[in-house]
């Protein structure tokens, strides 16, 4: 989450739950549910109940922005307007020529929508769906007022198909430490919140995810921070590692400014290198032609210690990147809900477009930016502490990146069915396991009896398939008799469990074990 140094005032935690109440009664959808996005289509509201929408996502939004810090630019009176689009799904929000910074790329700014997209998507969620959040300023983008950091005119590109392919991906974990100044100091980009340091944590992240990025997609994997834990930053006197990327880039390209220094920010601003750094990422991709660009952070919204869960985003309007978020959520979900202690961990559905990010707008390949959890929540920031967490989380970002460079869909391991099997005794009886998904082999298939016939000996057995093979996967059972016995029919319940600790739903099957032909 874009968070620096900005104060909120306390927000009453039952809030959103009241407004959520108060917008299943306006379109009488019933008791709202925890599966993000399953929800009503904007296009099949009538105009009385989107009027009714937009009225009080408008009190609830303008309500958050009451409440904000003012930065450097914005005036004092900011009313907000909220218009629901119902044929792009998308929430566009005028906050009016007040809440222009004085910079772009502000990133106090960027905390502050990202408090209000959070705020709307969480009152909509799982009733009414939408794509994302748009914002405007009386009327106009951003870009209105800042024409030169308009994006680059450029269509992202597609990843190389299959992992086999040569691909560049840029894996930049979140802040580090900069210079203000104004204070003349070495200091981090986010508050500390539950134990957690948003910018010393991202880097474990990006190492996990960079070790199963290169094991499983055989991507090559590029830093814009450094990953050195001896080596010391003379200036600030901390490991390089925990310093911002735009150090790190300048260092390593002195001559090439354009990466690390935009050149946007006067002399005088005290959080110039603060601004830059932000800038430096895509423009690192960019440099170097990446495929795809995943930024890693944790989010915070001090004012509403209950949001909870990831959550992920793309520039508005570019479907390609959307298609990888998409897939990526899907693959976290499955990946994070595998181990126990979370298996209720928020992971909704789909990628959010925003048009505020600029880690994903001056991005020229696919950008998503991945928020693993909120470090302001405590039970996220326990979980982001935990490297059971850490690693099924970005195992699942691992895999969506994957399936979508492999144009798969991401579809949950599970088994679509098991056809009875018939077969003589003391001869091999084949049984085809049809499954769907994409599983991590091996898999372990176990299987329990759940009817024994009479007279018969049954005992619960396990198999391995090592190697990755389509679906179906098949196993022999054999019957052995040292004579001729009349037919017996048993019942097994079968389960599979990928090499991810991923388990499909065990489904049951019949077999019969015929007399032999005489």
């Amino acid at each position: 989450m874009r968070f620096l140094h900005a104060c909120f005032k306390s927000r009453p935690l039952f809030t959103i739950g009241l407004r959520r109440a108060a917008l299943v009664a306006v379109l009488l959808l019933g008791t709202p549910t925890d599966n993000v996005y399953a929800a009503t289509a904007p296009a099949s509201l009538s105009k009385v109940e989107k009027a009714r929408i937009e009225v009080m996502l408008t009190d609830e939004l303008q309500r958050i922005v009451n409440t904000q810090k003012r930065i450097e630019g914005q005036g004092t009176h900011v009313t907000v307007k909220v218009r629901l689009d119902t044929r792009t799904e998308m929430i566009v929000v005028d906050l009016g020529k007040n809440y222009v910074p004085r910079y772009y790329g502000d990133l106090e700014v960027e905390g502050l929508l990202r408090e209000l997209t959070i705020g709307a998507s969480d009152l909509l969620m799982g009733i009414i769906s939408i794509q994302g959040v748009e914002f405007r300023y009386g009327g106009k983008e951003i870009y209105h007022y800042f024409p030169d950091e308009r994006p680059p005119n450029s269509t992202p590109r597609k990843n190389a198909t299959g992992p086999a392919a040569s691909t560049t991906v840029v894996v930049a974990a979140g802040h580090g430490a900069y210079f203000h100044y104004g204070y003349n100091d070495w200091r981090f980009q986010r508050d500390p919140f539950n134990g957690i340091q948003e910018d010393l944590i991202t880097p474990t992240y990006a190492e996990e995810l960079t070790s199963w990025m290169e094991e499983r997609s055989r991507a090559t994997i590029l830093s814009p921070r450094s990953h050195s834990t001896t080596a010391l930053h003379t200036p600030s006197g901390k490991s390089w590692w925990q310093i911002a990327a735009r150090y790190n880039l300048e260092a390593t390209f002195p001559d090439n400014s354009s990466i690390w220094n935009s050149g946007k920010y006067p002399s005088t601003a005290p959080l110039r290198d603060y601004y830059q750094d932000i800038n430096s990422r895509p423009r690192f991709a960019n440099h170097v032609g990446a495929s795809t660009l995943i930024h890693l952070h944790t989010n915070g919204l001090p004012g509403n210690p209950t949001a909870s869960g990831t959550r992920l985003f793309h520039h508005a309007g570019r479907a390609v990147d959307q298609s990888l978020g998409n897939s990526i959520l899907c693959c976290m979900k499955e990946l994070i809900h595998a181990k126990e202690p979370y298996e209720n961990y928020t992971v909704p559905d789909q990628s959010t477009a925003a048009t505020d990010n600029g880690e994903n707008s001056q991005a020229t390949m696919p950008s998503v930016i991945v928020e693993v959890g909120f470090h302001t929540n405590a039970s996220d920031a326990a979980a982001l502490e935990d490297p059971v967490f850490r690693t099924a989380a970005m195992k699942g970002v691992e895999k969506g990146y994957r399936l979508n460079a492999e144009n798969k869909p991401c579809e949950p391991f599970g088994i679509a069915s098991i056809p009875n099997a018939a077969g003589p005794q003391n001869e091999p009886i084949q049984h085809i396991v049809n499954y769907r998904g994409f599983p991590q082999f091996p898999v372990k298939a176990k299987m329990e009896f759940v009817s024994c016939q009479s007279g018969w000996t049954c005992n619960h057995f396990e198999v391995t398939f090592a190697s990755s093979v389509l679906s179906p996967l098949v196993y022999t059972t054999t019957c052995r008799v040292a004579s001729p016995r009349p037919p017996a029919s048993f019942r097994v319940r079968t389960t599979l469990i990928d090499d991810d600790g991923v388990k499909a739903d065990p489904v049951e099957h019949s077999y019969t074990c015929t007399t032999p032909a005489t």
